[in-house]
Order: structure tokens, then sequence, then C-alpha cells
């Protein structure tokens, strides 16, 4: 049985991430946030582009953010499914 993706999601505004949308990464946790919503100074930004891009970009993230067709977006399951890695 194959394990529902869940949809990768901004930790601060936990809005699943689109292909187009400008996003940072982060020198400290190595996460991937909305640029609108960076919440550390601006000296601990990574790198800076579209999600795809960043996604394309860094191997670690290609493998663990990709976009479901059939995304779980409810926050309550995400947290039970990431116990279970």
């Amino acid at each position: 049985m194959e394990r529902e993706k869940v949809q990768p999601h901004c930790m601060v505004c936990r809005k699943p991430f689109k292909r187009n949308e400008q996003v940072h990464t982060d020198t400290m946790a190595t996460q991937i946030q909305h640029a609108k919503y960076f919440i550390y100074k601006a000296e601990f930004i990574k790198d800076t582009g579209t999600y795809e891009e960043i996604v394309n970009k860094y191997p670690d993230y290609k493998r663990s953010f990709i976009v479901s067709d059939k995304p779980i977006t409810n926050l309550m399951v995400v947290t039970a499914l990431k116990g279970k890695d």
C-alpha cells in the first residue's frame, strides 16, 4: 500500500507551497519558508527563488518536498504522519 504524500507547506503560515511562489531557505534548520513570511533576520537566508527552483536545486529538498497529486493539507493528519516516518 502506497502512503499518501503530505503536501509541503510553509512552517510559518501553514499554507501549501505552489511552484511559482517566492521562498527562502534558512541557514539554521534548512527549511523552506514563503519569502513574505520569513521569520529570521536577512543574514540567515541561505538561498532565494521560486519553490520549484529551490526544490530542484537541492537534492535533499527534492527527496522530501515532492508535491502529491492528492495532497493532505489537514495539519492534524500531517502531524500524525510525521511521527510515523
